[in-house]
């Protein structure tokens, strides 16, 4: 049954809506809205992912007005979600209705011709009466998560920027402690000796190009280093840019000789690449595995070090924490839940 709508209840969904500053907040309030609001039985919004396995369906938030919201979940196979892979398919709405009266609609949230978000709603009444007020904070949801998506993006390169980072590791921090669990079906998308990685990239000498060229062919090095970037790397690998020359990278699960022989091709494409009036460029790589107990702080730290080892011998190298520590050039950290005891 569909709550009264009024024009008061609409304007304080919008406000609130717009009040938020993250997209997992904004995603959980457009949820409860139209549940509370519009009298949807159950939503579900979700985003479509490319794997090296093939496409997953990472959920963002769910929730129905007799469960209310649900914990936040991780990426299933697309097959999970027959309407969302109906609607990858054919770009458009794909609608199906059930043997007990109620109807699922796949509605796509598109950014130019990319389908971005999928709202998946589950309702008894056909949305007969709710449906201009769904599509109209269907409307609101995809222009104010471009907003959130451009304030995310590094200005220059288009890569995520710093401020987006630290909910990112603490994400993938949590995916990893989840994938972890005996229990968990993530734990079968991948091998066991498969995790997540950091690595902290940093491009060696950029201010003798700044100096030696000016920074407008800096800001060119700069760009073109973020593409060479995303062309190595996995569409669902996280690239960020810190700010000047240093960047970030989370690989997505893989295993130990993958991630270093993918930030080995970085380096080597970077330095096979040939920059516009400055010529070669090297870069300089430290990398970490990312654990299901470890803090961000940590990882960060230990990528860090493994990096500038590399910078003070010689540079133009990839360089594994691991390796160090077990080679005896870096003293490892102790760790007791999240206090680093040096």
């Amino acid at each position: 049954m569909v709550n009264d709508i009024t024009l008061e209840s609409v304007l304080e969904s919008v406000v609130r809506i717009t009040e938020q500053r993250s997209r997992q907040n904004l995603e959980h309030c457009l949820v409860s809205t139209l549940v509370d609001l519009a009298g949807i039985r159950f939503v579900t919004i979700a985003r479509p992912r490319n794997r090296s396995t093939g496409t997953v369906v990472e959920i963002l938030a769910q929730g129905g007005r007799e469960c209310g919201m649900l914990p936040d979940a991780s990426c299933v196979p697309l097959s999970t979600y027959p309407l969302m892979a109906a609607t990858l398919e054919s770009g458009e709405e794909a609608i199906e209705r059930l043997d007990n009266g109620l109807e699922r609609r796949c509605i796509p949230i598109l950014e130019g011709s990319e389908i971005v978000a999928f709202l998946l709603v589950e309702s008894s009444d056909a949305l007969t009466a709710s449906e201009p007020v769904v599509r109209a904070f269907v409307a609101v949801y995809r222009n104010y998560l471009a907003i959130l998506r451009d304030s995310e993006r590094d200005t220059l390169t288009g890569l995520k920027n710093r401020k987006t980072f630290d909910d990112n590791i603490t994400r993938t921090i949590a995916q990893a402690r989840a994938a972890a669990l005996p229990h968990n079906s993530d734990r079968r998308t991948h091998e066991v000796d498969e995790h997540h990685w950091l690595g902290i990239v940093d491009i060696d000498h950029f201010k003798r190009i700044n100096d030696t060229y000016g920074h407008a062919f800096g800001d060119e090095v700069l760009l073109l280093f973020a593409a060479l970037m995303r062309k190595v790397f996995r569409s669902e690998d996280l690239l960020f840019r810190f700010g000047g020359e240093e960047f970030v990278v989370v690989l997505a699960p893989t295993s130990a000789e993958h991630a270093h022989h993918t930030f080995e091709r970085l380096r080597e494409t970077v330095a096979a690449f040939n920059f516009p009036q400055v010529g070669q460029v090297t870069t300089s790589v430290g990398f970490v595995r990312i654990d299901p107990d470890d803090i961000p702080s940590t990882v960060v730290g230990q990528a860090d070090e493994a990096l500038y080892w590399a910078k003070r011998h010689g540079r133009n190298q990839v360089c594994w924490y691991d390796d160090l520590v077990a080679a005896g050039e870096l003293k490892p950290h102790d760790v007791e839940g999240a206090i680093e005891l040096f």
